[in-house]
Parts: structure tokens; sequence; C-alpha cells
């Protein structure tokens, strides 16, 4: 998969793949969690293969270093974290935290910001607990497919230094590719297929009850809200 036609037969069969998912659950809400869930066995199970024998991760659930990033996400990833939200909402809640407001005031607090000035303000994501992420289970593509190397020239350059930081491009290459061909047949289904900025656009998807709905019908609930671009992390 390392050369173009290995990687273009890739992008046409998951392309393919997921296709055949959204026609099967075409207007089913559980479309959404069915795509989600391909889109991350499909990542995590390729970048495995891809990645063998590189260096070990310096990630970890324990590192957020990076959560200062703006995330492209397209919309089954925005949804299934806003359901993850609302399902341990009680949980947290127990706890003082309740996370769609912390978001709103996020969104709002980094608004006009481009990836540059995002990382510069080292503005933690909303969802670093104790400098853990909360939704980690139910953290996007563009998070799954940054993998650093070297956690002490992460945390330099978060500081402002001017050092290398080597980055997996076997997880990179992976994740561009799955998410890739989950837009391209999104599109091909006449779904909104764009990626979005994720906590923008799960703001959205907090504060709006019918967004779901919507999306499964065809509108571009996410439209305005899409990034030029790879503006992901990694």
């Amino acid at each position: 998969m390392t050369e173009d036609n290995g990687a273009q037969a890739f992008f046409d069969a998951v392309r393919q793949n997921f296709g055949e998912t959204i026609r099967a659950g075409r207007g089913d809400p559980r479309l959404i969690e069915a795509l989600a869930a391909q889109a991350i066995e499909l990542f995590e199970r390729n970048a495995e293969i891809q990645s063998e024998g590189q260096p070990a991760p310096a990630c970890c659930r324990g590192c957020a270093t990076c959560c200062a990033l703006q995330v492209a996400a397209t919309a089954p990833e925005i949804f299934v974290a806003a359901r993850f939200i609302r399902l341990t909402a009680a949980a947290f809640a127990a706890h003082g935290v309740d996370f769609a407001p912390d978001v709103a005031a996020f969104v709002e607090r980094t608004r006009g910001m481009d990836q540059q000035a995002r990382f510069a303000s080292q503005l933690a994501c909303p969802f670093i607990i104790n400098g853990a992420c909360a939704i980690y289970a139910a953290r996007t593509l563009a998070c799954r497919g940054h993998v650093a190397f070297d956690r002490a020239a992460c945390e330099a350059a978060a500081r402002g230094e001017e050092v290398e930081t080597l980055v997996s491009a076997a997880h990179k290459t992976v994740r561009a590719l799955v998410q890739g061909a989950l837009q391209a047949a999104l599109r091909d289904g006449g779904l909104d297929w764009g990626a979005s900025e994720f906590l923008t656009g799960l703001d959205r998807a907090l504060t709006s009850p019918d967004a779901e709905a919507r999306w499964l019908r065809g509108e571009a609930v996410f439209a305005d809200l899409r990034l030029d671009g790879d503006a992901s992390t990694g």
C-alpha cells in the first residue's frame, strides 16, 4: 500500500465497502454508528500492518500535548461523539462535568483562529481532564492517526521551541485514505460528506436535536463548517 497503485486500490476497495454499508442502512439511525465503527476498524487494522517495524509510538491516553490542534472530522464521527457525550452525561455530571457548555465556550473562544494560532494558544480540547481524553473511545480518525515517536520533542514544540517532531507517516497515510474513502462514499450516497472542524461540528450536533435526522435525509448539516485542505491533526 506504500506504492501509488496500492494506495489507489486500497482507497477504491474501502470506498466500495463504505458504499455498501450506506446502501444497506440508508435512512436508518444505526448507519451512523456502523460507518464510524467501520472506519475505526479499517484504520486500526491497516495502520498496524503498515507501521510494522516502526519505533513504539509515544502517544497514549495520558498524553494531551497535541490536543490544542484543530481536528477535521466527518459527520458520522461527529455524531458518534455527540451520542457518547449524551450517553455518559449523567456519569460526568456526578463529578461536576458538563461537556456541552464547555464545548460551546471553547468554540467561541477559538473562533477565527487558524491551525497555527490554535496550537500556539495551547488551549486544550475541552475533553482533556487531568491530562487524559474523556471521550477516548469515541475520538476521531484524525486523533487516532496523529502518532508521534518522541514525547519530549512534542512537548518542546508545544512550548514554541524549534524542534523536529517525528510522526508516523504510515498512520497519517492510512488515516487519510480511510477518511477520504468515507467522504467519497458519503458523497456518492448523497450525504453531507465534507470534513468539518470537530468541536465546531460537535457543538452544532449537541445543540440541534434534529441534526442527525436531517443529515440522514441528505441535508448538508455541516456544509458551512467545512475546513479547507488538510486542516486536521497530523
